[in-house]
């Protein structure tokens, strides 16, 4: 069973977060969410006004995962000042491990941070950061390294190329299925 680690914080896109879960776990994907928040609760309000309560704080990640996934939204600021993060997104990619970020999360976060470079990456219009994405809906980088997203549009579409990258494509496609996506 693979394995995903999901970062939340106050101001991450709802959509996004979301609805990437609900595909990863209809996949068989194990899910830890994990909070960024600077006094250490494992509680955050996400864009739109959902609350969510995480398993874990970002202080309390010891383990390695198959994938982490960084959502967009406003949040991806309180994202890029984490010291924690980085390092745990550095790890990843050093690792050979994959990770997928949407819509403001790859311009903010990856690619402000050195982490990525934007031939091989979709992001949201006007986080590039002075970078040069693409303008795909969703990408993913010939290693299967990093998957991105354009945008809370693309969620499920994100979602799903995460879980193929990680499980196959006959199991994303029976997800997709079930979901009614064609």
């Amino acid at each position: 069973m693979s394995t995903a680690l999901v970062f939340y914080t106050n101001g991450t896109e709802d959509i996004e977060v979301t609805a990437t879960v609900d595909v990863l776990d209809r996949g068989g994907v194990k899910i830890t969410k994990a909070a960024v928040t600077e006094d250490g609760s494992k509680t955050v309000t996400l864009a739109h006004g959902s609350v969510v309560t995480t398993e874990k704080h970002i202080n309390d990640i010891t383990d390695t995962y198959d994938l982490i996934v960084v959502p967009g939204g406003a949040g991806v600021k309180n994202f890029a000042k984490s010291q924690k993060l980085l390092a745990l997104l550095k790890e990843q990619k050093e690792a050979g491990r994959l990770t997928g970020a949407i819509c403001a999360a790859p311009g903010v976060v990856l690619y402000a941070n050195g982490l990525i470079t934007t031939e091989k990456a979709t992001c949201y219009p006007g986080c590039e950061c002075g970078g040069q994405f693409l303008t795909d809906g969703v990408v993913t980088t010939e290693d299967n390294l990093l998957v991105t997203g354009r945008g809370p549009g693309f969620a499920v579409a994100f979602g799903l190329e995460l879980l193929k990258v990680l499980e196959g494509q006959e199991k994303a496609n029976a997800v997709a299925k079930g979901m009614l996506v064609d």
